[in-house]
């Protein structure tokens, strides 16, 4: 339509057109004089200007504005309101999440509202508390579901619009107590429903971690197996995740599939710690299927990660296959720092080696290996080093062979006092029968043994190795020392031979393996084409055993942890931040230097300040207590702060468990949502069926006027026109002196 020029400001016309004769006729007699006395006809064009500047004035006065009327098409709206309550994450029978079937409802729902043929519908999405909707959210977490209130909250939040109806997604679950929705029925437009099917079986669904497998203490950057066994009670067949995590941060992640009804699987995940020191990790299992418990879907589990190289010293007599094999394998371990000494000359020829083992030498080692060698190898001073060195709390291991454990060898030593077993009193001292090396009860629960992690198949793996081409001969195991091993081919005194045992010596280990042919287990492997771990998983993990590994510096310089995964509300969560004695990278991290704080941060990034303390018995470990006031995924967020500001950051997370309102009543209430459609004239649909809906709502739309103004006495150009006209006139009537 086209628009009409108003000056607002002009209220009698008569008087205007009085003004504008008046000042047209004294502007005229002004520049005449002026003309008059100066005799040139630049006077009027001084007068025009000076009129064109006081019209602009003149104008801007009278305000001027442009007024046009559109006519505009209002299009009917249908507002969908998606039920964003806790009880939409349980699985319907299918073993969906009902909150993942109602988002790709309401999607569907959308294209077809948005589409189709006739007059164009706008469709708004908003949740049960009325708030619009620009993206669906990922998960449900309202805690209480008022069914009415969020359809009469919908229609009062577009009631300026054209509603042509409220489309309810829900599983029908109202629990404020209401028995009816009389008050729905005064609804001025029809409410369609879409819900789900009946289900007695809903929420029935139980994810759990019921055990995790790990080993107590492990070596940074090596991989490390944890067996986490995950049970599932009741419900459909669902997918789930299984995760290690360090903190808030996962670590491995694994999806499985799990059968209806009732089932349990064992994951096997593979981790490879990147620090030293001592953590709380986290194994998780997880869902898209809803749950009506989720406290038992993770477990806490200790690990203390140990960095430094085992510092290992390697004495052999003789040059023989079993050097050969583990000089190389402890070469290639990461973890393992070795200095080997082995005499390539005949012993008639090389006699005593001076100065092999001082006590000096030996503080660089934690493991010393003597290999196949006779007694006068060694002087007795360096036995007695040796020996005090063990009760210092370091580890010795003998090895089988014809000279060590023969007339000639260790027996008539001190060191015969200090080794788990007693030797043979006569021949014979060795055996070169080919037989297979047997666990004892103690062996398969010995972490030098542990292949699996599953005594059963370890025990099986080691019943397959390839057999060992004899072993030197002991009479038995000391009284207290462990029997790991034995030959079941040979007996000794009515039992097995020992050929693995170990004894505690003062703070220190010592250890015997009889058998001086492990490299079997390597190259014969090999020879067939297949893998030697067996050997080198072996070796790797004695010397770590023997070694009892301590946490080196290299470690991060605070670990925060909570005592359990989940919680619910109102319930003390005990946050403990430990404060990491010897952190290298960091000094702030030293025992006690640097603040610790620590804060928790809920889901709605609210922060609040946890207050922490130590005691004089551990000064290095802060606890404090927080209570939740809501359900939600909460972060804990500790700092160090040193002289310099904050030095080191950790965090981890907990989940609190909301209200059980939400779960009181798993199942699903179609029937309800049938009463609310019947109420105000509308629908019930399956959530199946949801774009079917779309072909009931009535097209409509309206045309509405709507008035548009365009002020133009406000304009900056015509108040710079005004300042520049009459500028303009006074500058050349002062320039050319016309007064």
């Amino acid at each position: 339509m086209l628009g009409v020029i108003q000056f607002e400001n002009v209220g009698h016309v008569w008087l205007w057109l009085l003004m504008l004769v008046a000042g047209g006729w004294i502007l005229w007699t002004t520049y005449r004089g002026i003309r008059q006395r100066s005799g040139r006809r630049l006077s009027w064009g001084l007068m025009a200007l000076r009129g064109a500047g006081l019209a602009a004035l003149l104008l801007a006065v009278a305000k001027p504005t442009w007024t046009r009327q559109n006519d505009l098409v209002d299009p009917g709206r249908v507002a969908i309101v998606l039920d964003n309550s806790l009880s939409m994450s349980l699985a319907d029978p299918s073993g969906q999440p009902r909150f993942a079937l109602a988002k790709a409802a309401v999607e569907r729902l959308q294209e077809k509202l948005s589409g189709g043929p006739g007059p164009r519908l706008a469709v708004d999405v908003l949740d049960l508390e009325g708030k619009l909707l620009s993206d669906l959210p990922a998960e449900p977490r309202l805690e209480r579901t008022d069914l009415a209130r969020a359809i009469t909250g919908a229609a009062a939040a577009l009631r300026s619009k054209l509603l042509l109806g409220v489309v309810l997604v829900s599983d029908g679950l109202d629990n404020t107590g209401r028995q009816e929705f009389q008050e729905l029925a005064d609804n001025r437009v029809p409410v369609y429903t879409i819900g789900f099917a009946p289900d007695t079986e809903a929420g029935r669904l139980d994810l759990a971690v019921r055990n995790v497998q790990a080993p107590a203490r492990v070596i940074k950057n090596n991989d490390v197996r944890v067996e986490v066994l995950v049970t599932k009670e009741s419900g459909p067949a669902v997918e789930a995740e299984v995760a290690i995590k360090r903190g808030a941060d996962p670590l491995v992640a694994e999806k499985i599939a799990l059968p209806a009804g009732n089932a349990e699987q064992t994951v096997s995940l593979k981790i490879k710690p990147a620090q030293a020191g001592r953590f709380v990790y986290t194994a998780a299992v997880a869902s898209a299927a809803g749950e009506r418990m989720l406290s038992n879907n993770a477990r806490h589990f200790p690990l203390q990660v140990d960095a430094d190289a085992i510092k290992v010293f390697y004495i052999e007599g003789f040059l023989r296959y079993e050097y050969k094999f583990l000089k190389n394998r402890l070469e290639d371990d990461p973890d393992v720092s070795l200095v080997s000494v082995v005499r390539r000359a005949s012993p008639e020829a090389a006699g005593t080696v001076a100065d092999l083992i001082t006590a000096e030498r030996l503080k660089a080692f934690e493991v010393v290996i003597l290999g196949d060698m006779e007694a006068n190898y060694l002087t007795d001073a360096e036995y007695q080093a040796l020996i005090r060195w063990i009760d210092e709390g370091h580890a010795l291991l003998v090895l089988g062979g014809y000279h060590s454990f023969g007339p000639d060898g260790f027996r008539k030593t001190p060191l015969a006092g200090v080794l788990p077993v007693v030797f043979a009193d006569a021949p014979p001292v060795q055996s070169e029968e080919p037989f297979t090396l047997q666990l004892t009860e103690r062996g398969k629960a010995h972490p030098v043994f542990e292949v699996s992690g599953d005594r059963v198949k370890d025990a099986a793996l080691w019943a397959a190795a390839p057999p060992l081409a004899g072993c030197s001969v002991v009479q038995r195991a000391k009284p207290g020392a462990d029997v790991l091993a034995v030959n079941p081919a040979l007996n000794v005194d009515n039992a097995p031979a020992v050929v693995a045992a170990a004894e505690r010596y003062g703070a220190g280990h010592t250890m015997v393996l009889t058998a001086d042919t492990t490299w079997r287990w390597s190259r014969l492997t090999r020879v067939l084409g297949q893998s030697d771990t067996l050997f080198a998983r072996f070796w790797s993990q004695t010397l770590r055993w023997l070694a009892g590994r301590k946490v080196d510096q290299d470690r991060p310089p605070l670990v925060v942890s909570t005592d359990q995964p989940a919680y619910q509300v109102g319930k003390p969560v005990v946050i403990r931040a430990v404060r990491q004695a010897g952190a290298a990278q960091n000094p702030a991290a030293s025992p006690g230097t640097g603040d610790v704080r620590v804060e928790v941060i809920d889901e709605q990034g609210r922060l609040v300040t946890v207050p922490v303390q130590s005691n004089s018995g551990e000064p290095d470990v802060f606890s404090g207590t927080f209570y939740p006031t809501a359900g939600g995924r909460y972060q804990v967020l500790a700092t160090l702060a040193g002289p310099s500001g904050a030095s080191a950051n950790e965090r981890t997370e907990f989940l609190v468990h909301g209200s059980d309102l939400e779960f009181a009543n798993p199942g699903t209430s179609p029937e309800q949502l049938r009463t609310i459609s019947a109420l105000t004239g509308g629908a019930y649909y399956p959530v199946e069926s949801a774009d079917e809906l779309a072909d009931k709502v009535e097209r409509r739309q309206r045309r509405i006027s709507r008035v548009e103004r365009t002020e133009y006495w406000n304009s900056p150009a015509l108040f710079l026109f005004f300042l520049a006209a009459v500028t303009a006139e006074w500058v050349i009537r002062r320039r050319n002196h016309l007064v």
